[in-house]
């Protein structure tokens, strides 16, 4: 018997499309209908509705592109995380006390998406990150270290464990066992493991419910570190993120 839920086929079409246009940052009909093995007639006819619609924009060149209307919803999306609404002044004072850039983020089927950063030396925002592998950040850690293991099981199982520098966790069994030591020591690290010479370490973020908010975190080089008191910055990290749980609290009690 097939459990599979039911879906629009026409939605997971629209969806594959934009999917394309965002991967090459523009395409012709013809481009995208042969990444997504459908005729041009019937990519068209999507590509004019998305169009008529406002996600994408028509070039005089004929070549699709995403239009801004998608950054207004995810903005929208953004707005309303608990976690971006009143964790931002904490990741400023974050960022600030430390000189390190500061980082909020949450989970979405198994990927993480980086909402804020913060600049300490620039006192400024700085754009998100976009969206970033659960398995190879400390961000991702301190999420995963506060899920159940069949729920991380399934994230593996489904994404997989790529590697991004020689650093990064590969087998199941040794990502479980580091999540093990996140959930006794109350932080994530992550040493080079997305990138090289880059050290971060991060915590989760609860609601007052005790559901997961998502994380903060504090990047920065190896060689920034290593002229730290590593348990500074990590008791640091741990009162922003106990302030950002006072702060949704407060709001919401």
């Amino acid at each position: 018997m097939n459990k599979s839920p039911r879906t629009i086929q026409s939605v997971e079409n629209a969806r594959r499309i934009i999917g394309v246009l965002e991967e090459r940052g523009g395409a012709t009909v013809a481009e995208v209908a042969e990444e997504v093995d459908l005729t041009r007639g019937t990519v068209h006819t999507y590509m004019v509705t998305l169009k008529q619609e406002g996600f994408i924009r028509k070039s005089k060149h004929n070549v699709y592109d995403l239009n801004l209307k998608i950054l207004d919803i995810a903005s929208s999306i953004r707005e309303r995380q608990p976690l971006y609404k009143h964790g931002r002044q904490e990741a400023d004072e974050l960022a600030i006390a430390t000189g390190d850039v500061t980082h909020l983020a949450v989970e979405s089927d198994g990927v993480v998406y980086v909402l804020y950063s913060s600049r300490g030396s620039l006192k400024q925002e700085t754009p998100s990150n976009g969206s970033i592998p659960i398995h190879a950040t400390a961000t991702g850690k301190a999420i995963l270290a506060k899920m159940p293991d069949d729920r991380v099981a399934e994230i593996v199982d489904s994404l997989g464990l790529r590697p991004l520098t020689q650093h990064t966790i590969t087998e199941p069994e040794t990502l479980f066992e580091e999540l093990e030591s996140i959930r006794e020591q109350g932080y994530a690290s992550n040493n080079q493991e997305q990138t090289m010479g880059a050290q971060t370490y991060a915590t989760s973020v609860h609601l007052p419910n005790g559901d997961l908010a998502g994380s903060i975190a504090v990047s920065g080089t190896i060689g920034r570190f290593e002229q730290k008191d590593t348990d500074e910055v990590v008791q640091r990290l741990i009162e922003a993120a106990n302030q950002i749980e006072v702060n949704i609290q407060r709001v919401r009690s």
